[in-house]
């Protein structure tokens, strides 16, 4: 990554980077400890946040995102058309699926959650998660796995960092077999998470077109290892393909 033009600017909105969903409220010296800059400085920056409402201050002092963010998420949600474009099919896959369907998007070397639907019938039985918001490795994950496959083999290898984190005993580290998956996921048609990134759950993963022919998101169908048996995947692998395939028929942008 280049150096940014304007310094300043780059350092300020590291803070906001600092807050994730392990780690929603912090505090200025944990802030200033994970930037590597002075405490006075953070404090500037963040207080000059908390008045323009990208954060506040909560009863503890520590501090969390504030909902100016959220104007931000949902202009950049209504104009890449998502919501209305695809919600009542992934609700549709869950159901079909009996399974929890997720939907992401590439973002540099993760994907990026957007949506996550459960089986109306199985909301007591499933754990519900809501994972929008959150990135994880597209080479750990069902969604990602599906969208590297499908991207140019020659980008393959700017999509994986060098250190892949073992999630689990199954998770794929060695980048060489990350590099066999992918030509594997690619000639099968579908993508198979299993267990690499939580134990005991197994995923499939089908990548997302839009009308255009552009890949531009994933979506996947993930489940209990005990339940999600290599035919209830290829089973799973079917219904997305579908929901697919009638996505990309109201996917323009």
């Amino acid at each position: 990554m280049s150096e940014p033009i304007v310094s300043s600017l780059a350092k300020a909105l590291r803070v906001l980077e600092c807050f994730t969903v392990s780690e929603p409220e912090l505090g200025v010296t944990e802030i200033s400890k994970k930037l590597g800059i002075g405490k006075s400085n953070a404090h500037n920056i963040i207080s000059t946040y908390c008045q323009m409402g990208y954060l506040q201050q909560l009863p503890n002092r520590k501090y969390t995102l504030g909902y100016k963010l959220l104007e931000h998420a949902f202009i950049i949600n209504q104009h890449l058309g998502y919501p209305h474009a695809v919600y009542d099919l992934l609700l549709e896959a869950a159901e079909r699926t009996g399974q929890v369907v997720y939907f992401g998007i590439p973002y540099e070397t993760d994907v990026l959650y957007l949506y996550v639907a459960h089986p109306i019938a199985r909301m007591k039985e499933l754990p519900y998660r809501e994972i929008c918001g959150e990135r994880a490795l597209l080479c750990t994950t069902g969604i990602g796995k599906a969208i590297l496959a499908n991207l140019p083999p020659e980008e393959w290898l700017s999509r994986i960092p060098e250190t892949i984190p073992a999630h689990t005993p199954q998770t794929i580290t060695d980048p060489a077999q990350v590099l066999q998956e992918l030509q594997a996921t690619r000639e099968r048609g579908f993508s198979i998470d299993n267990c690499e990134h939580e134990a005991n759950v197994r995923c499939t993963g089908m990548p997302v077109y839009n009308a255009r022919g552009r890949l531009v998101a994933g979506i996947s169908s993930s489940g209990p290892a005990q339940v999600m048996t290599d035919r209830k995947l290829q089973e799973c692998a079917d219904i997305l393909l579908d929901i697919t395939q009638r996505i990309r028929e109201r996917l323009y942008a």
